[in-house]
């Protein structure tokens, strides 16, 4: 049974020695000894899954990418890894997999990663800014009324112009500048009414993501506060 930990040192040692750009080797590679890299000791495992996860990131991967993410989650949670390389990698995992959802459309379900990552690092702007953007993606039923109501008056415009043109035109003359005067105002209405509701979500879609950011600041804490307080108590009752 000599031959299996060198066998890990190779094959650790093989992966080690592909370039950190290039992805798609990366990829390769892991799919092709995923076994034997699963035997490795958990460092090893752990640094080939990560290094593999960011891969199928970095090359649009995104399917395989969030599977990968939800498992890395539940290993940093299990093995209690609170950095790695210096970073935060629970967030980082968390913000990832939200792009990722994002790139694939999924914008609910990347907004509640979002807010998840929100309640942790609420002072963080980059999350908050992003969950602003997924918001502004998503489209609201109110939003949706007032692009159909542009629709119908961009609809209303062009039956008053083919009304002045064939009809009022040739036979009503008089009533030429009255036309020219309603097919405007209901164009300019059109557009009102559009840039309006495109305005009035992106500022909901801002007030939205800051308020969560500030509420989950103050509950952040005010649970620090509480902490602080609880662990001074309990030390004076000891002393």
């Amino acid at each position: 049974m000599s031959f299996l930990p060198a066998y890990r040192l190779r094959l650790y040692r093989n992966f080690k020695a592909l370039e950190s750009n290039d992805f798609q080797g990366i990829i390769r590679f892991y799919e092709q000894f995923e076994e034997g890299i699963q035997s490795l000791d958990f460092e090893e495992y752990f640094d080939c899954t990560l290094a593999y996860t960011n891969a199928l990131f970095q090359t649009g991967n995104h399917g395989k990418h969030i599977v990968m993410c939800d498992h890395l989650l539940e290993v940093i949670i299990m093995q209690n890894i609170e950095s790695w390389g210096g970073e935060d990698l629970y967030a980082k995992t968390l913000f990832l997999k939200a792009a990722s959802l994002f790139h694939l459309h999924e914008y609910p379900k990347a907004e509640h990663v979002l807010r998840e990552l929100v309640k942790i690092h609420p002072t963080d702007r980059m999350p908050c800014r992003f969950l602003e953007k997924c918001l502004l993606r998503q489209r609201p039923a109110w939003l949706m009324k007032t692009r159909a109501a542009t629709v119908g008056i961009v609809l209303l415009t062009a039956v008053v112009i083919a009304v002045e043109i064939f009809i009022v035109t040739p036979f009503f003359s008089s009533l030429v500048s009255t036309f020219q005067v309603m097919h405007n105002v209901l164009l300019g209405l059109g557009v009102f009414v559009f840039v309006a509701g495109e305005i009035c979500h992106a500022l909901r879609s801002h007030y939205s993501a800051d308020s969560f950011a500030r509420r989950m600041f103050r509950r952040k804490h005010h649970e620090e506060v509480i902490n602080t307080t609880t662990n001074t108590t309990r030390h004076d009752a000891i002393n």
